[in-house]
């Protein structure tokens, strides 16, 4: 008996030895800083800007996180073992941070004082134009500060764990792998098209449209060629699928984000997928 205590007790201690370790590393991961990249970012001083902005930002996601005004809330709730996300106030963050700033964490991941983000999907928006990252800032801008500080993270055991092994990494981490792909140049008539998927799909679907973005069961986006407009124009406003099933994740974000689409913007990604399937890869 006395030895079995004995075994139960190291058991114990190498155990929570080992917790430590992963936490220490987390750590130091999550407070590693990286090289600052320069940004020149010209402000839109456009009167539409701000209006323009809100649009790209709905149809991104940005409102979809960070909430319609900007003060952030929990956008990530999976329990104290997994963890606890809140978006940023972005009403507070732009009294606080330039221009420049702004852009380089979302389409970066890097805060101002070097540090990595987590939980920001920067490779989708590494694609946004200088001019729509402008106009985005012109709306950010445009909204009245307000609220509170949003709480740090609370990073669970289990994604403690993810990011021990590496299957959850500093949004950083992402960027350059992903811009090494791209969304099929099919020519100037599929370029608006094209671009829109850039934007709006590759978060999930990966840069290259294969599905290996953020969403481990995101699809080929080759499965668009057994939608005609209108089913996709469904799919996209209400979240229904061609087979009149709700699709998790993609209905979600079809009602969170999508539907701010405009008719032209579906047709013009329709298009521009039906040409990717027929092209070989």
């Amino acid at each position: 008996m006395r030895l079995l205590r004995r075994a139960a007790i190291l058991a114990g201690l190498l155990f929570s030895s080992g917790l430590a370790v992963i936490y220490l590393s987390n750590l130091q991961l999550l407070h590693r800083t990286y090289p600052l990249a320069p940004i020149t970012l010209a402000a839109d001083l456009a009167p539409d800007a701000a209006e323009r902005g809100k649009r790209l930002a709905d149809v991104t996601g940005c409102t979809d996180c960070h909430g319609v005004d900007l003060r952030g809330k929990t956008f990530i709730d999976e329990g104290w073992w997994r963890g606890r996300y809140y978006s940023s106030n972005l009403t507070l963050k732009a009294q606080e941070y330039s221009d420049e700033e702004l852009a380089r964490i979302v389409r970066e991941g890097v805060r101002p004082d070097g540090r990595g983000v987590i939980a920001m999907p920067a490779f989708g928006f590494s694609r946004l134009t200088d001019a729509e990252m402008a106009a985005i800032i012109a709306f950010i801008r445009s909204m009245p500060p307000g609220g509170s500080v949003q709480p740090d993270h609370h990073t669970g055991p289990l994604d403690q764990w993810d990011l021990w092994i590496g299957k959850l990494k500093p949004a950083i981490s992402y960027v350059a792998p992903e811009r090494k792909k791209a969304p099929p140049d099919l020519g100037p008539a599929h370029e608006n098209g094209r671009h829109l998927v850039a934007i709006a799909c590759t978060e999930c679907h990966g840069g290259d449209l294969t599905g290996n973005g953020w969403d481990s069961g995101a699809p080929d986006l080759a499965v668009v060629s057994a939608y005609s407009r209108e089913l996709l124009v469904g799919l996209l406003s209400t979240g229904i699928g061609a087979d009149g099933r709700q699709h998790g994740l993609m209905s979600q974000v079809s009602r969170d984000r999508l539907h701010h689409l405009t008719d032209r913007d579906i047709s013009a990604i329709h298009e521009y997928l039906l040409e990717r399937a027929k092209r070989p890869r």
